[in-house]
C-alpha cells in the first residue's frame, strides 16, 4: 500500500468472502490489485469477520453494505432497503467508545447520512460535541 503506516482492515460478516480475500485466488479481478493485496496482506492490510473488534479499533469506518430494493411496504419494488445500513450504524453506535470518522459508502438515497447521525446520537453511550458529523462519499 502507498502508506505502510496506515492499517486497513476489511470486515465482512460473510466468512466465505473473507476466506476468498485471504486466499491466493482473489474473488475479483482489477489490474494490479493482486500484487497490492499480496504485498500488503498480513502487514498493514487485513481481512476479517471480527466486526466488533474492527469497530472498536478503527479511527475511520467506511460503511459499505448492501442496499437492495425494498420487497415490502412503502416503496416496495423501487426504494432502497436501508436495513443493512441502519444495522451497521447501530452496531457502530453500540461499540464506539472513542472518536470515529464514519463515512457512508453505499448506493443509498440522499440524506442517509443524516439518518445515520440520528441513530448514532441516540444509540451511543458517547457524548458528542457540536462538531460531530457523518458524511457520505
Amino acid at each position: 500500500m502507498k502508506n505502510p503506516n496506515v492499517q486497513v482492515t476489511i470486515v465482512d460478516i460473510n466468512a466465505q468472502r473473507i476466506e476468498a480475500w485471504n486466499s491466493d485466488e482473489l474473488p475479483i479481478y482489477e489490474p494490479g490489485l493482486d500484487e497490492v493485496v499480496k504485498e500488503s496482506r498480513g502487514y498493514n492490510l487485513f481481512f476479517t469477520t471480527e466486526v466488533d473488534k474492527a469497530i472498536i479499533e478503527a479511527d475511520l469506518i467506511f460503511v459499505s453494505v448492501n442496499t437492495p430494493t425494498k420487497q415490502t411496504g412503502i416503496g416496495a419494488g423501487y426504494a432502497a432497503d436501508l436495513g443493512y445500513v441502519e444495522a451497521a450504524t447501530r452496531q457502530i453506535a453500540k461499540l464506539a467508545t472513542s472518536d470515529k470518522i464514519v463515512v457512508e459508502k453505499s448506493t443509498v438515497p440522499c440524506r442517509t447520512a443524516q439518518s445515520m447521525r440520528v441513530i448514532v446520537r441516540y444509540k451511543s453511550s458517547v457524548t458528542f460535541t457540536s462538531n460531530f458529523s457523518l458524511t457520505n462519499a
